[in-house]
């Protein structure tokens, strides 16, 4: 008789999980107020799995930052466009999205969280030496969270399989976005 009633309780948590579990996950995301801020720096890459010319360099750095949701970007300032060098480096400039906090400066817009993949990416694949620099040097730059990176890296060798995720906020609205500027 015990039997049977626990495994009646068990039956009935199980269908009250099994219920109950996709009304969670069908809600929309919750939306997050945020303002646009500015951000500007000088990135230097100091790999050894792949080289890049300046130009190389800045377009990949603008893919990446552009899967981030940037506005207003603008990557530049390679004197040896052509030229592979050992430490290529370019400004950038851009706005990215920051939660909106008490009497902070800039017109609120309405966001919410999203997950990006920025590594395998199809044309920067294998580039471990630059997803980890862009880890480090460009995410802190945006309001991200759930950060999930796994990479091996071994100089002069590209590794498949490395990768990249992060949660960023993005505008709920195309109007919000507002024209993205590459240059």
């Amino acid at each position: 008789m015990r039997s049977s009633i626990s495994s009646r309780v068990v039956a009935a948590a199980l269908l009250a999980v099994l219920w109950y579990a996709p009304a969670a996950a069908a809600q929309p995301p919750q939306a997050v107020h945020a303002v646009w801020v500015s951000r500007k720096l000088r990135f230097t890459y100091q790999g050894f799995t792949s080289q890049y010319n300046c130009r190389g360099l800045e377009v990949a750095i603008s893919h990446l930052l552009t899967r981030l949701g940037a506005r207003k970007l603008r990557v530049r300032d390679c004197p040896l466009e052509d030229q592979i060098t050992p430490f290529p480096s370019v400004r950038v400039t851009m706005q990215v999205l920051v939660p909106a906090t008490r009497g902070q400066r800039g017109a609120w817009v309405s966001a919410q969280w999203r997950r990006v993949r920025l590594f395998p990416s199809t044309d920067l694949s294998g580039n471990c030496d630059l997803m980890t620099e862009f880890r480090h040097t460009f995410l802190p730059l945006f309001a991200a969270r759930n950060i999930e990176m796994d990479a091996t890296c071994v100089p002069n060798q590209h590794i498949i399989g490395n990768r990249l995720y992060a949660d960023v906020l993005v505008p709920d609205s195309p109007v919000a976005q507002g024209a993205a500027d590459h240059r």
